[in-house]
């Protein structure tokens, strides 16, 4: 039962710990703007221009994707290479 309440607790804290920098405060520390209460004002230059439509008539290169079908021997080693890492790792893993 202790040490489930401890294991408990330190997840709270490691997740409390996570999510410390959304608790934060604004990065300026509460300062306002040197240049006064409001910032600078942006200028906005929108310029109209007539549409414009071309038609171009050209040749499109696609690429072609060919599915091959897989030999048994590569399945099979492909399996084979797949339970001797996975044996490694569990095996590391005990200890």
């Amino acid at each position: 039962m202790t040490l489930k309440r401890i294991a408990l607790a330190g997840l709270a804290g490691a997740v409390l710990l996570a999510a410390a920098p959304a608790f934060a405060g604004d990065y300026r520390g509460g300062r306002h703007d040197t240049r006064g209460s409001h910032f600078q004002k942006r200028v906005v230059v929108v310029q109209q221009r007539a549409p414009y439509h071309v038609q171009h008539r050209g040749v499109v290169q696609r690429p072609v994707v060919v599915y091959r079908q897989h030999s048994s021997r590569e399945i099979l080693g492909g399996l084979i290479l797949g339970a001797v890492i996975g044996a490694a790792i569990a095996n590391h893993a005990g200890r």
